[in-house]
């Protein structure tokens, strides 16, 4: 976990999901409440988010918040589709059109490219902020396409809406943190029971 200090409170940006682009939905906390939580309300916020997770390294760049906006499109493209699939066993077609609308844009100045570990789709845009929006759509289209969506859990905490991929060896991960999560989780059965007694 890296906790990043801002003026006003500590953001800490959470990287357990397993795939980036899971990792982008959970920057909303509580997602379908009435006042959900989101990590990213600013351009800044965004640039902060992207540091932390070891993307666009050594670029100069800046977002606006018509930029951010569209991102955030995307996110909730993100979420409702892996979201969607857990219940039906398959992504909501709203999800799926909004990842493929993303897909035809961020895939536009995509090219095959030659990297450390051999051929790979990589972009080719001068802008950071699309070779960003590339990055989070090809690791949602990796999940897609891998199979690996069946794995696609979300966390079963009280309030927690948080996505993950469960690399458990029996399939059977609960928590997007058993650190959070599932400890208080595991206090809350704890309590009921003295209740009961």
């Amino acid at each position: 976990m890296l906790t990043m200090v801002t003026n006003q409170q500590p953001v800490s940006f959470q990287f357990i999901a397993g795939n980036l682009a899971l990792d982008f939905a959970n920057t909303v906390h509580s997602a379908g409440a009435e006042d959900p939580q989101d990590d990213l309300t600013t351009p800044a916020e965004l640039q902060r988010w992207v540091d932390a997770a070891g993307l666009l390294k050594g670029s100069s760049w800046r977002c606006s918040a018509a930029e951010l906006a569209n991102l955030k499109s995307l996110r909730q493209a993100v979420y409702r589709g892996f979201s969607g699939q857990l219940v039906s066993g398959a992504a909501t077609n709203a999800g799926l059109a909004l990842l493929n609308i993303h897909m035809r844009a961020a895939f536009s100045e995509a090219q095959i490219g030659f990297e450390q570990n051999g051929y790979q789709l990589i972009s080719s845009s001068k802008r950071p902020i699309e070779r960003l929006r590339f990055e989070i759509v090809r690791a949602a289209m990796d999940l897609l396409l891998s199979g690996d969506y069946k794995r696609v859990r979300q966390c079963a905490g009280e309030s927690c809406t948080w996505l993950f991929l469960d690399s458990s060896r029996n399939g059977r991960r609960r928590w997007c943190e058993m650190q959070a999560c599932g400890n208080r989780a595991k206090v809350r059965r704890f309590r009921q029971r003295l209740d009961q007694q």
